[in-house]
């Protein structure tokens, strides 16, 4: 083949693929962009097959531990706050425990305990229960029994007019039907005031009738009754009455008593004692200074007959202080019903925390300020 033949097949086969790539390129520039991507899709899918990439390991979503419930929190802790059992030392073989050494005294005995709190239930001025409203008495004396085991209360005590008329046998059966309920489970303890003797002639005829007036008979009396006390050694406690009268020829008495149990503080009750100012009352200025100096145990009073509430304190010239108590809201004959007191007697502390409430009306604290009718007498007996 001569040079000239050889460089024209040369240059037709140049000229044959340029052809060639142009008439390619020109059919991939009038393609769809639908058909490219189909195109594109099968070969990456051919890629796929021919070349599969594994797949990344999944790593599994943590699932958060729940928390314990409160009880769960007590059940694991309350092993951390017990006291482990101690396990006892090896002995060596053959080796017998020394016996444990006994004292050559015995240890002493504890002390009894103190005695415990406990409490009087105070009624005042029950008069208008008896001679027109029993059933108000009644529910007095069914709440007293009651509360009797809850409070640990000793008795009932009244401070006088435990009826409206003397003379009339209705109001003392009404008064006894309520007072039976009481002392069927516990002491009933009063004093007479001026409605159960009469203001001016004094007369206990009546009065001594009814039992309840005259019990139990570990009282000592004076006369006709006008005065009496009653220790009550458990609770180191004594108890004294002054019913209603216009002199004080009871007094020397009543010193007497008193000082003869001087190892106990004494509670006084007696009808008429304050006004409702806490001033004395014309009686109340008789009988403290006729017995207060003379009788130094003496530490509480509790009377009635003024309406009202009030408190009066005085302390003497060896030291020791009486405090006294009035109430009475037998006037109030809406509001005012069935009202009785509580006296809660600490024996640490010394302390009487005193409460009012009616069972009747299921109210506590007659008056809107409340310290008039619940407080507490610091180191009081």
């Amino acid at each position: 083949m001569s040079k000239n033949r050889m460089f024209q097949t040369l240059w037709l086969l140049l000229l044959s693929v340029v052809c060639v790539l142009m008439f390619y390129y020109r059919r991939e520039s009038t393609k769809s962009p639908q058909e490219r991507f189909s195109e594109d899709t099968v070969v990456a899918a051919a890629v796929e097959q021919r070349t599969p990439v594994p797949l990344p390991t999944e790593t599994p979503t943590p699932v958060p531990t729940p928390r314990p419930t409160v009880y769960e929190i007590t059940e694991v802790f309350i092993p951390l706050y017990q006291t482990p059992i101690p396990v006892p030392a090896t002995l060596p073989p053959n080796v017998t425990p020394a016996p444990t050494p006994i004292p050559e005294t015995p240890a002493p005995t504890a002390a009894p305990k103190s005695v415990e709190p406990f409490s009087l239930i105070w009624f005042s001025d029950t008069q208008y229960y008896a001679y027109k409203k029993p059933e108000i008495f009644v529910s007095m004396a069914e709440w007293a029994v009651r509360i009797r085991e809850k409070n640990n209360a000793l008795a009932v005590v009244c401070t006088g007019d435990i009826v409206d008329n003397r003379n009339y046998t209705r109001h003392w059966t009404n008064a006894e039907s309520a007072i039976t309920r009481i002392r069927d489970a516990m002491p009933f303890y009063c004093v007479a005031g001026n409605h159960d003797v009469g203001a001016d002639s004094v007369d206990y005829t009546m009065y001594r009738q009814y039992d309840f007036c005259t019990a139990p008979e570990t009282m000592e009396f004076n006369g006709d009754g006008h005065c009496w006390v009653l220790p009550l050694p458990e609770q180191k406690l004594l108890l004294c009455g002054v019913g209603w009268q216009n002199d004080t020829a009871y007094a020397d008495w009543l010193i007497d008593r008193i000082n003869a149990y001087s190892q106990y503080p004494a509670v006084l009750l007696i009808h008429s004692f304050l006004y409702d100012d806490g001033s004395l009352s014309t009686n109340g200025k008789r009988v403290e200074k006729a017995i207060f100096e003379k009788a130094p145990s003496l530490r509480l009073v509790l009377c009635g007959h003024n309406d009202g509430s009030a408190r009066w304190s005085k302390t003497y010239g060896d030291g020791h202080t009486v405090n006294a108590m009035m109430y009475n809201f037998q006037d109030d004959k809406k509001y005012g019903l069935g009202y009785a007191r509580i006296l809660m007697f600490n024996p640490e502390t010394r302390n009487i925390a005193v409460t009012t409430y009616s069972p009747y009306l299921d109210d506590y604290n007659y008056y809107r300020d409340a310290e008039k009718d619940t407080f507490t007498l610091y180191n009081a007996w």
